[in-house]
């Protein structure tokens, strides 16, 4: 972007357009020109550099196009401070001797100054002359220069009056001939204010415009202009935008074109496909994003959760989630709000009145872009608000909510089927796989109400045949070595099929006499047998 003092446009008849720089021969050797100078200029100062483009601008030159030139080619540059005296600290010294010496009110009295501070810190005068504003911008040493060709530096002219007029835009719209992924995050990690709409396997997306908002105009333009070059990437492209002309206070149309414009905008290359897979393995959009899935998939709630789904169709309209949530085939759509406004927030519901999806929206308070009232309840919506970073709690509460309405028509389900079991040992992941619920309802059910002739344990269910055969196993080896470790008995109970030892030997009453914390030295001792009188 260019300070909006360097825009140039033409405007007619309600009409709007950059006055973009032609890639003509003159033009491409101005601008070379310009690289020339400062690449010819490394290590020298930057009042240099100005010196030379304000004789440019007297030679007649357009005044504001070579100076987005050159604010361009600074950008490119770096300029430093190569004194070993810091200047701050010399003025600093040379403001103390004023206060003990005085006010230098005439050139004898402010060398007289000079000639102390030089005198306390054994420096020559015409040093300190040269060192006490040695940090001003026009006081700065070239040190490196990336030189762009003349032909890249126009177009980044051109790109940049693009980006400074959308920074007053009230709406953009825009198509592209694919790279919609791309798009789509681009979008999502920038927090714009979008809306998408698909038409005969097109996209059609409008985006709010900066002057629509009422607060944050600045920090979302920005966002805004920082889109357009992932839009122009594509081999086909329109772009129509309202202006907000802030001069006239009215509103203008901007429109631009692949078949008009690119050429002026970048140059001709080969269309880079976007590698889908890529995007997905990218860094989050925002630490915040990162955090919340890092704290997620730290508490391991038993939800699966996936980064950047599939979108969302909503009638014509596309919604593009930033998570996905699964457990037992439920699964709860969860979109991150940047900037947005009440309208933006209830044209959301609308959409998702269209869809039979559920999602969360995860709304920061600091980026409303309006003075908010407090919004209704509205029970298509499920708002979480947020200030520093995303609570993990009402999520969690509203995951468990979902899930246990999903759990109560599971365990019901299972109820009121006839199932005759005839495994030995049953467990419950298997059998919620069999018949399509989650484990946690089989392990309810299953439980509450055992099938006759089974006990349950913790992951699964044992006949009492099976349970007896462990107890004769466990007492013939018992009866062999006079004593059995835990670890032992684990293994035999392991082998036939169950890992629920201590279930198993709670149920055949088992005792673990434990010695230390080491399963290798506890013992276990068999059931007390009861005396002749009936007493243990």
């Amino acid at each position: 972007m260019l300070p909006s003092s360097l825009l140039v446009v033409n405007k007619r008849k309600g009409e709007i357009q950059p006055r973009y720089a032609k890639l003509s021969p003159e033009n491409l050797k101005t601008a070379n020109n310009i690289i020339e100078f400062y690449q010819s200029h490394i290590g020298e100062k930057k009042k240099t550099i100005t010196a030379y483009i304000t004789e440019l601008e007297n030679q007649g030159h357009e005044y504001r196009f070579i100076r987005a030139l050159s604010l361009l080619l600074d950008r490119k540059s770096h300029f430093t401070c190569n004194n070993k005296i810091n200047p701050v600290e010399l003025r600093k010294k040379v403001f103390q001797t004023t206060q003990q010496i005085g006010t230098p009110t005439t050139p004898e009295k402010r060398q007289e100054i000079i000639k102390t501070v030089s005198t306390e810190l054994s420096l020559p005068t015409e040093t300190i002359e040269e060192q006490l504003y040695a940090d001003l911008e026009s006081e700065l040493t070239l040190k490196t220069f990336e030189p762009p060709t003349a032909y890249e530096l126009l177009q980044k002219y051109n790109i940049s009056l693009t980006q400074t007029l959308l920074f007053e835009c009230s709406e953009l719209n825009f198509k592209t001939s694919g790279n919609w992924q791309k798009l789509f995050y681009t979008i999502k990690k920038l927090g714009l204010i979008y809306e998408i709409t698909q038409e005969n396997n097109n996209f059609h997306i409008k985006i709010d415009g900066p002057s629509s908002l009422f607060k944050l105009t600045k920090k979302y333009g920005t966002n805004i202009a920082k889109l357009l070059p992932t839009i122009i990437t594509n081999q086909e492209w329109t772009i129509n935008a309202k202006i907000l002309w802030k001069y006239t206070n009215e509103i203008c149309n901007f429109n631009i074109e692949h078949t008009k414009h690119n050429t002026i905008l970048q140059p001709p290359q080969p269309q880079q496909q976007i590698d889908n897979s890529q995007i997905a393995t990218t860094k989050y959009d925002s630490s915040t994003e990162e955090n919340f899935a890092n704290q997620f998939k730290a508490v391991n709630p038993g939800w699966h959760i996936k980064r950047e789904p599939e979108p969302i169709l909503a009638g014509h309209q596309v919604i593009i989630p930033d998570f996905s949530l699964e457990k037992a085939g439920l699964k709860i759509y969860l979109e991150i709000i940047g900037f947005w406004t009440e309208d933006y927030l209830q044209r959301k519901a609308e959409k998702l009145e269209k869809t039979n999806v559920q999602m969360l929206l995860i709304v920061q308070e600091t980026l409303a872009c309006e003075k908010l009232a407090a919004l209704e309840k509205r029970p298509q919506l499920h708002f979480i608000y947020y200030k520093d970073k995303i609570p993990l709690a009402p999520i969690l509460q509203y995951l468990q909510k979902e899930f246990e309405k999903i759990k109560t028509k599971e365990i019901k389900l299972v109820q009121e089927m006839q199932i005759t079991f005839t495994e030995p040992i049953l467990l419950f992941t298997e059998f919620a796989k069999r018949i399509g619920i989650s484990t946690e309802s089989a392990q309810t059910a299953l439980t509450t109400n055992p099938p006759t002739n089974y006990i349950p344990t913790t992951n699964g269910l044992i006949s009492k045949e099976k349970l007896q055969q462990i107890s004769n196993t466990i007492d013939n080896a018992l009866k062999q070595t006079g004593k059995l470790t835990l670890t032992q008995a684990t293994t035999i109970i392991e082998k036939e099929g169950t890992t629920d030892t201590t279930d198993i030997l709670e149920h055949l009453t088992y005792k673990i006499k434990w010695r230390g914390i080491n399963s290798e030295q506890a013992e276990i001792t068999p059931p007390q047998q009861p005396t002749k009188n009936g007493s243990k």
